[in-house]
């Protein structure tokens, strides 16, 4: 299977590449704006592809900068940057002999520089090194908070990129309603967009009642399911790609019977334990 890089790190590289035009290939080598690792990598590292329950497989979730400050890309700014913006994406961040985590650890406490001195003696002054949490966080597009923000928003590339945003809860009882810029037809933001789902809870299977609109008072059922109606079992992944125009979804949780099919009731529904998300991916411009 291929693997793919979380959207959040090429915004990064996009970003950075041009915030300091100086610094971007050929000023620097492509090799020095590293994705996936190479067969010396331990297998553990984040810049090895995972795969990542109720999200994806074979993702990854470092990418590593050139430290060229010569060259206007300071990583070590780059990176304090990142830090004192407390980002929901960041995992950790390493330059300079040091690092910080999203999390405290060995007398640490969450967001501050501890000392770095790993076995193979890297301590990462040639480039810094972003890792990011490993759920559907990391594939938010949007801008970092440090150099390069402003040129990179809106450029060309983020449009052929895509986007995603969730996770996105999904009420146990009651349903929820999900606004959203309409599907190819926004004006900000005319792109298609899929809706995903992933059952990552062992033995659980989820009914879901899935609607649509275009804001016009009418209701239909989400296409790819049982007349709006989807069961859901234990490891199962549903996408489905939202109707053009598509402005609202409406989600709820419907009962199962003995045999794992959906109950529609038309009353009240039996709220069930579980802890369930989908979230939204939008495709690039002009797919």
């Amino acid at each position: 299977m291929a693997w793919r890089a979380a959207r959040s790190l090429l915004v990064l590289h996009q970003q950075l590449r041009a915030g300091a035009p100086r610094a971007a290939p050929p000023g620097t080598g492509t090799d020095e704006w590293g994705l996936i690792g190479d067969a010396a990598h331990d297998p553990t590292s984040d810049h090895t592809p995972h795969n990542f329950a109720g999200w994806g497989n074979q993702i990854v979730t470092a990418a590593d900068f050139p430290n060229r400050p010569g060259l206007g890309l300071d990583a070590h700014k780059v990176l304090e940057d990142i830090r004192r913006s407390r980002d929901a994406r960041v995992k950790y961040g390493i330059s300079n002999g040091q690092m910080f985590s999203s999390y405290g650890v060995r007398g640490y406490n969450a967001w501050t520089w501890r000392p770095y001195n790993p076995a193979n003696g890297d301590r990462h002054f040639t480039h810094g090194h972003l890792s990011v949490v490993g759920d559907a966080r990391a594939d938010g597009t949007q801008p970092w908070q440090t150099i390069g923000a402003a040129q990179a928003r809106g450029t060309e590339d983020d449009d052929e990129m895509g986007a995603s945003f969730g996770p996105i809860n999904i009420e146990r009882e009651g349903a929820t309603s999900l606004t959203i810029p309409p599907v190819s037809a926004g004006l900000a933001d005319p792109r298609p967009a899929w809706l995903n789902f992933c059952n990552d809870t062992l033995g659980q299977v989820y009914g879901l009642r899935i609607w649509y609109t275009s804001g016009n008072e009418n209701f239909a059922p989400l296409p790819g399911t049982n007349g709006g109606l989807l069961a859901l079992r234990s490891g199962q992944r549903f996408s489905q790609q939202i109707p053009s125009g598509t402005s609202c979804l409406s989600i709820s949780r419907k009962a199962i019977d003995p045999a794992g099919n959906v109950v529609d009731p038309t009353d009240t529904l039996r709220p069930y334990p579980g802890h369930l998300t989908c979230a939204i991916e939008r495709g690039p411009v002009g797919t």
